[in-house]
């Protein structure tokens, strides 16, 4: 054990608690002692396993956004068109490269008929229009011709309602078709189908170009 000596004779033994101004006694660690190199912390304590946060709690599974929530459906936003529609349908071009073709340039004006209205509607009305080939080859024999007539009516009120939806002021539906297409037949023999063929290149003039700008 080492002494310090002060200059008033009084003995301090290292080491030992230091009396402080308060009259209380500041604790020092003996600066010769160090902790015993063989003594550990148990390390065989560790946190009671069975301690874990509560399984049950979970956030309450019932809460979800109102899936009856949906953006107004009856909004609908144009698209861009994914490709220039022609607008150049017309009946003197119909009736003469018909003749001159065999009936050829009528099938492929009327197949692009039945393709541009399903890519002009059928976003919007989720609808496809039978191919104008597949009618003619296929379904119009099966039904006797029944096939032909249901074809232009839905073809007919499809056109219409996709008129009235873009706000394109043009008078054009079933009554068109069964008006000058089929009555015309009877009334007028030759006229009524013209009548009904223009009106109906008309609108998808219309439609097409309406298309080819807001998609």
């Amino acid at each position: 054990m080492s002494y310090q000596y002060y200059d008033d004779g009084d003995t301090e033994i290292a080491g030992a608690p230091q009396q402080n101004a308060n009259g209380y006694f500041d604790q020092q660690q003996n600066p010769g002692y160090q902790q015993n190199p063989g003594y550990q912390q148990d390390f065989g304590y560790q946190q009671n396993p069975g301690y874990q946060q509560n399984p049950g709690y979970q956030p309450n599974p019932g809460y979800q956004q109102n899936p009856g929530y949906q953006p107004n459906p009856g909004y609908q936003g144009s698209g861009a068109p994914v490709g220039q529609l022609k607008t150049n349908k017309a009946l003197w071009k119909y009736l003469v490269f018909s003749m001159l073709t065999f009936g050829i340039y009528g099938l492929v004006v009327m197949s692009s008929v039945s393709s541009d209205i399903n890519v002009i509607a059928s976003r919007y009305d989720g609808k496809r229009t039978m191919h104008f080939c597949l009618l003619t080859f296929l379904i119009s024999w099966l039904t006797l011709g029944i096939g032909t007539f249901v074809w232009y009516h839905k073809i007919s009120a499809r056109i219409g309602r996709e008129l009235n939806r873009r706000g394109i002021n043009y008078s054009f539906g079933t009554g068109t078709f069964w008006g000058w297409g089929v009555l015309g037949v009877l009334l007028f023999v030759f006229v009524g189908p013209c009548i009904y063929y223009h009106k109906l290149f008309k609108a998808m003039n219309l439609l097409a170009s309406h298309y080819n700008v807001y998609g």
